[in-house]
């Protein structure tokens, strides 16, 4: 069988493709079907690449953090260790191709595989960025933590997966960062000022915008109109086994 001469192009045009239908069907409901279907390559080129669609979404991820720049100056010697978390946290809620891969139609709690991956990430790659500029923090005094490692790994987690993910509304999740923030003021890291909150209620208004939550009102209608069309079903079915009783009487008269 010929071997590929241009891994790097093909996982590229994979990326691209699937990043496509993931806009236009959302996340949830692309499968890898589709994206080989739109690449006209076999199922075992894509598997070859990547073994599943969360790993081609966590690559998306990872080239949306690459091609951003997000830490991009973030070792200037003018900022405090404070600053760069702030700075970085903004970066976060306003970088054009992050924003776009945040954009996807995922259910991250339906999907326990997503949900490993952003809790692994957290931990394994983000907290150890986030741990050196708390270190930086404390050496400089705009930090006072004790606990820089744990700090790191606890803040990402309880943002990225019980603010970000586990959030029901607009109440609950403006609850839960004010006790994130409350938590982190009283532990000597006030990362979340003034500016940097303003920054996460645009982001918020921006992906709400664009996944709306039904409200309960239309999920009582939705339900309602479910169990309306499952009755008509019923009565739907009873009628055609009327008619074809009707039909064999009929029948046996002639």
């Amino acid at each position: 069988m010929a071997r590929n001469k241009f891994p790097e192009e093909t996982e590229r045009k994979i990326l691209e493709v699937s990043f496509r239908l993931f806009q236009e069907k959302g996340y949830d409901h692309t499968t890898i079907q589709d994206i080989v279907n739109g690449l006209g390559m076999s199922k075992g080129a894509v598997y070859h690449h990547f073994k599943s669609k969360e790993e081609i979404l966590d690559r998306l991820y990872d080239r949306a953090y690459t091609d951003s720049g997000l830490f991009r100056d973030l070792d200037a010697a003018s900022l405090t260790g404070l600053e760069k978390i702030r700075e970085l946290f903004r970066r976060q809620f306003t970088d054009p191709g992050k924003l776009d891969v945040d954009n996807l139609q995922i259910s991250y709690e339906k999907n326990p595989k997503i949900l490993h991956l952003l809790l692994t990430s957290s931990v394994k790659e983000g907290a150890p960025i986030l741990q050196a500029m708390l270190e930086e923090g404390i050496a400089d005094g705009s930090v006072t933590t004790a606990y820089p490692k744990e700090m790191a790994e606890s803040l990402l987690i309880l943002f990225n997966l019980w603010v970000g993910v586990f959030s029901s509304d607009r109440e609950d999740f403006y609850r839960k960062l004010r006790y994130l923030k409350d938590m982190t003021d009283s532990m000597g890291v006030p990362v979340f000022d003034a500016s940097l909150m303003a920054e996460i209620d645009r982001y918020y208004d921006h992906i709400s915008a664009k996944f709306h939550r039904p409200s309960a009102q239309t999920g009582h209608l939705s339900a309602q109109l479910d169990h309306l069309t499952d009755r008509l079903d019923a009565q739907l079915s009873q009628l055609g086994d009327r008619l074809d009783h009707l039909g064999d009487r009929l029948d046996s008269l002639f």
